[in-house]
């Protein structure tokens, strides 16, 4: 095992590990072939049904104000698969102190060390609030919180953003010397201002963004993106220590 490249993949909401992986498509398939194991957690909270729906509801005015159907990607066969609905975060807004507390990431740490166990975890990729969820993973393993911090050598962050919060108390940004390839697409419905994304990329001086024209809120699968994402990949995996 000791030879063996672990990416560690983290889904957006209301999605789980396995339905993550069946979103990467033709990219998943492409890190596997290229030689990359993929470790796709759970995130700690489980939702009810009431969760998804109003998630989807929420979510939903942007996708009607872009002419899309978010019954297209938010469903069985779409985002999600065998009724399995997680999330990374728990975040409730502090209105009078204007405050955001992030009620689940200490669980999803312990999630993430219970994964990764002993694997040589060389890449983080997340999507969506998977995406955030990443940047924290990523930022948690160079300051040594995390056990793959030697092994680390790059992050794939698409469609997501920078996640702000006030508790738990951490520090992560920003992430100096860590490659990043970040991702986002000009007809986004989740996150149309590319002001996440532009945040993302302050947080990761090392990092390259493009937004890219056409890509909706998804994991891109056009040939020529998923070649450039992978050869991202392998290009970093194969490099000495930061």
């Amino acid at each position: 095992m000791p030879d063996r490249k672990t990416i560690l993949v983290f889904h957006g909401i209301s999605m789980s590990g396995q339905s993550m992986l069946n979103t990467l498509g033709p990219l998943g398939a492409q890190l596997t072939q290229a030689g990359f194991h993929l470790i796709a957690p759970n995130g700690p909270v489980q939702m009810t049904d009431q969760q998804v729906r109003a998630t989807v509801s929420w979510l939903s005015k942007g996708y009607t104000a872009r002419g899309q159907d978010i019954h297209a990607v938010f469903r069985e066969g779409g985002f999600w698969s065998n009724g399995e609905h997680y999330e990374w975060f728990d975040a409730r807004r502090n209105n009078e102190t204007r405050t955001w507390t992030y009620h689940a990431l200490l669980e999803s740490i312990a999630v993430i060390r219970d994964a990764v166990n002993t694997e040589p975890v060389i890449g983080v990729l997340g999507f969506s609030q998977g995406c955030a969820m990443a940047a924290v993973a990523a930022a948690l393993a160079v300051r040594g919180v995390l056990p793959f911090g030697d092994t680390l050598r790059f992050a794939v962050l698409l469609s997501g953003f920078q996640p702000h919060f006030q508790k738990p108390e951490m520090e992560l940004w920003p992430v100096a010397d860590l490659p990043a390839l970040i991702i986002g697409g000009t007809d986004d419905a989740v996150f149309p201002d590319p002001k996440g994304l532009i945040q993302l990329q302050a947080a990761f001086p090392a990092s390259v963004m493009h937004l890219v024209a056409g890509l909706q809120h998804t994991v891109p699968d056009d040939p020529e993106w998923v070649a450039r994402i992978t050869r991202f990949a392998v290009e970093h995996s194969s490099m000495g220590s930061r």
